[in-house]
């Protein structure tokens, strides 16, 4: 029994895993976490769940309870994964009957797989969301073709330093993004067409504001995870420090302070 106990415990972390991987909130994850084991037949099945870590409980027929501990240390954001483990869970919930575990981690095991989005494509999400952006902002064409032109850029970048850093240091990216960013928009003034750096850079920085850590940081609080939402929100402020002083930077990188 033990051993079937410890394979109910990796697939419900790696659930867990993979929700919190993908920039779900810390009480979905814990939701899925248990739901998920619950399905499987875990019995008294808790979990506790912060950005960092996966920590889940169980009872075997013996009424000894089992518990394991993953480290989460990549943190991006992935909605259609967040969805698929959605869908996952609620249906195997909604079965009514205990889930065979090697199915369960079939189906895990196609998530993470799951097809990327191309490097291609993401790069001119990014670079159309500037440019649309700079319009909101009331900029002109030639203002949204330099924030496209730097959006795309500036993805570049995001994609390129995420593999190297391996998704762990948000603060040196932004600040990176940030004074790439700000020193672009500077010069894109020296072009003969009129163009504001102010609503260039106000349009080509916001593909790299933290707006989803930071809800995701209000949601968790609002719901009572305290300690999570509080390292949320620590991590939103980060990212914006990082991306306000990567900005003065490229400012005085361009001559402008």
């Amino acid at each position: 029994m033990i051993e079937d106990v410890q394979d109910i415990q990796d697939i419900a972390v790696t659930a867990g895993e993979i929700v919190l991987e993908n920039g779900g909130e810390t009480y979905r994850a814990e939701d899925t976490v248990v739901h998920i084991a619950t399905a499987l037949g875990a019995k008294d099945s808790s979990a506790f769940i912060t950005p960092t870590v996966v920590i889940f409980s169980c009872m075997d027929d013996g009424g000894t309870h089992h518990t394991v501990m993953r480290r989460i240390t990549r943190r991006g954001t992935n909605m259609l994964k967040l969805s698929q483990m959605n869908e996952l869970s609620y249906r195997l919930v909604n079965r009514g009957t205990t889930s065979n575990p090697a199915q369960v981690r079939t189906l895990l095991r196609r998530i993470i797989d799951a097809k990327e989005y191309s490097y291609t494509f993401l790069v001119l999400m990014g670079a159309l969301s500037s440019a649309f952006f700079t319009f909101m902002l009331e900029g002109n064409i030639f203002d949204a073709i330099a924030s496209f032109i730097i959006g795309a850029l500036t993805r570049v970048i995001m994609i390129f330093f995420n593999d190297i850093l391996s998704g762990k240091n948000s603060f040196i990216l932004s600040l990176i993004c940030g004074a790439f960013i700000s020193f672009s928009s500077e010069v894109s003034a020296f072009l003969p067409a009129g163009i504001s750096p102010p609503l260039v850079l106000g349009g080509s920085i916001m593909q790299v504001v933290p707006g989803l850590a930071f809800v995701n940081g209000v949601r968790d609080v609002i719901s009572g995870d305290l300690v999570s939402g509080g390292a949320r929100l620590l991590e939103a402020l980060m990212t914006a420090m990082g991306l306000s002083i990567g900005s003065v930077a490229g400012m005085y990188l361009a001559g402008v302070l």
